[in-house]
């Protein structure tokens, strides 16, 4: 297992965790269409995006650093509060999860998560959620080395 320095992502960091998201952001849509970017510069709605998030006490952003202090990972999650009506807790959701592929399969993603849950359980959630690509199969499968399990099954389509 490699050594990363898993820490909160700070103004500093977001150009790296631009070029991070980006290449997240391609390798999705290459596999699914769906993700495809809009043909635009979408440089500065992320930043106001991941400043927003850095702000917020409900929102949680961090980065792995390998030894040169580059982002070969991250994680952005999400506290959501669970409606009073259910007799259940809050949860926290994983909107992201991306570690670059040099360094895929030295631990990184499982630290990320690691800290995510720990995040989660220190403010009371009991839950933690996440979709993945139906196609993504290395990351479905490493979810379920994680035991998560479907609960749902998430549909959509075009409105014509």
């Amino acid at each position: 297992m490699s050594d990363f320095d898993i820490r909160p992502a700070t103004e500093r960091d977001l150009d790296a965790l631009y070029d991070c998201w980006h290449a997240f952001a391609v390798e999705m849509a290459d596999m699914d269409p769906y993700n495809e970017l809009a043909d635009r510069d979408c440089r500065a709605l992320q930043d106001e995006y991941r400043r927003e998030a850095l702000a917020d006490d409900d929102r949680r952003v961090l980065v792995g650093t390998d030894e040169t202090d580059a982002i070969a990972g991250y994680v952005a999650a999400e506290r959501e509060p669970s409606p009073p009506v259910f007799a259940r807790g809050d949860r926290v959701n994983v909107g992201e999860l991306y570690v670059r592929p040099p360094h895929r399969g030295e631990g990184l993603a499982d630290r990320l998560l690691d800290r995510v849950v720990a995040w989660g359980r220190d403010r009371g959630c009991e839950r933690l959620s996440l979709s993945v690509n139906v196609d993504n199969e290395r990351a479905r499968a490493f979810y379920e080395r994680r035991g998560f399990e479907p609960r749902r099954l998430k549909l959509d389509r075009l409105l014509e």
